[in-house]
């Protein structure tokens, strides 16, 4: 079942992607438009969030500088398990597509690293380039 467009205006979605280097990253969308490879379906964005949510944790998250307390939770929890964790800059302004690093993972999670059919639904959405250095992502790029 899709995501559809009224569903994702008020809610803060939490939804996952990779890199052209096979890192891992979770962005919060905060009521951003999602991709539409993420929006195409909920029972595989599920799927995605089950798995990191039940991974091991592989280290401390290394919180970003100057990030707001309200996401430092959720967003340490993803990349104590290796995820580069992103929020939306400001809430629920659809068109504004700006993201934050909140925390980067001490370890980081490669595609590699993961089962065959999740790598696989998670390379279906996918940030050009590397986020390894990122402190700012445009999430317009992610495909």
């Amino acid at each position: 079942m899709p995501i559809h467009d009224h569903e994702q205006i008020d809610a803060d979605i939490d939804y996952f992607a990779t890199d052209a280097t096979g890192h891992v990253l979770h962005v919060a969308s905060g009521g951003g438009v999602l991709p539409a490879s993420v929006a195409a379906s909920q029972t595989d964005l599920l799927a995605l969030h089950q798995h990191f949510l039940t991974r091991p944790e592989t280290g401390v998250a290394q919180l970003a500088e100057g990030v707001d307390t309200a996401e430092v939770s959720g967003a340490a929890r993803y990349a104590r398990r290796g995820l580069f964790s992103f929020a939306k800059t400001n809430l629920h302004d659809r068109a504004d597509a700006r993201y934050q690093l909140v925390a980067r993972p001490a370890v980081p999670l490669l595609l590699a690293e993961l089962p065959p059919e999740l790598a696989q639904l998670l390379s279906r959405t996918q940030l050009p380039g590397s986020v390894a250095a990122l402190d700012h992502l445009d999430a317009a790029a992610i495909a």
